[in-house]
């Protein structure tokens, strides 16, 4: 009978020897709606793709399927930066990814420029007074980086802070540029926010007809499928202006059942529209419902997130609860000072 160290010795020895350059760290990539991260070594980006080295093997990887990138030799706080982040703790991120700045390679740096300025923006998005800051930002990015793999994700971003200030002309500017991009799912956001541009406007009817039309648009993949369940939200915010909330509600309810509990930004709006809808209906109970899914569920979604504190604020008193009202401003008021709703909670 062999010796079982005899055994394991014979074993290792048939084993390959593995290079010191085999153990070395690499670029990973992370795709979205893939389980499996990509290891080698980029060799270079445009605004549309990616080159990935594998071993003897080069890998195009299309610039809208990349999550994020983890650069060889970064620092490892990043990923809790960009956990913060994602969870919307943006100050807390911003102040790790501006340590990271000065210690990174050449790009990582171009991608923290990125990550900055997209932090900036969202939070921007529940404290307007950072607004001008974040659309600065961004517009420095694009330009400096007309071929960086983020190109596109910043002009949605930029597009989005426009909005947000009623910058209207140059919302579409950005978003006309994201329509240009060569994927379906970038065009159909990039038709779903001139939508949205034309609602802010007050063209309810034109609003309307284009979100249809992006609603009625063959998806095939998760992110098309997405655009367009987010065509449809925005048909039911078109209802709920038109003073048609019941038409709305269907619509509302059927995205919340059918749409990914990774998609947060847009069953957070769902549930906050579909609270609007109630409200507006005189249905206090309903409404409540409603906004609780969002501070409960989508804290982190911090625009939306301070819209339904100041609703729930307002509410709990008709259900005859007003502790808990005072207790939803008061959340309101310390998380989200500088946001347009804790403004009006202080003037009510």
């Amino acid at each position: 009978m062999k010796c079982p160290i005899w055994s394991t010795l014979i074993l290792l020895a048939t084993l390959p020897v593995l290079s010191v350059s085999s153990l070395e760290a690499a670029d990973t990539i992370y795709q979205y709606n893939s389980g499996s991260p990509l290891l080698g070594d980029i060799k270079g980006y445009s605004k549309t793709e990616l080159t990935l080295q594998r071993g003897t093997k080069s890998v195009k990887i299309p610039a809208n399927e990349v999550q994020r990138i983890r650069w060889d030799g970064e620092p490892p706080q990043l990923n809790i930066a960009r956990n913060q982040e994602a969870n919307g703790n943006y100050a807390a991120a911003l102040e790790e990814y501006k340590k990271a700045q000065a210690k990174g390679s050449a790009n990582l740096k171009k991608d923290l420029q990125f990550m900055i300025a997209r932090a900036t923006s969202k939070s921007a998005l529940s404290n307007p007074a950072a607004l001008d800051g974040g659309i600065k930002m961004l517009d420095t990015f694009v330009k400096a980086n007309g071929d960086h793999y983020r190109y596109y994700s910043a002009m949605k971003l930029l597009g989005k802070a426009h909005l947000a200030k009623k910058d209207y002309t140059a919302a579409n500017t950005a978003f006309g540029a994201v329509e240009r991009s060569p994927w379906k799912d970038y065009q159909m956001d990039a038709k779903n926010m001139k939508a949205r541009v034309m609602l802010a406007q007050g063209n309810i009817k034109g609003a309307l007809a284009a979100f249809n039309a992006v609603a009625k648009m063959d998806a095939k993949t998760e992110p098309e499928q997405a655009s367009k369940r987010a065509a449809q939200l925005g048909s039911a915010v078109c209802l709920e202006k038109d003073g048609k909330q019941k038409e709305a509600i269907k619509i509302l309810d059927e995205i919340i059942k059918t749409t990914s509990s990774q998609q947060s930004p847009l069953l957070a709006e769902a549930y906050l529209r579909k609270g609007d809808c109630f409200r507006e209906l005189g249905e206090s109970k309903e409404a409540l419902i409603a906004y609780l899914h969002i501070d409960v569920l989508f804290s982190k979604e911090p625009a939306i997130h301070a819209q339904a504190l100041f609703h729930l604020s307002t509410l709990w008193g008709k259900v005859q609860k007003p502790e808990r009202g005072v207790e939803a401003r008061a959340i309101l008021q310390q998380q989200y000072p500088n946001s347009e709703w804790s403004k009006k909670a202080a003037g009510s």
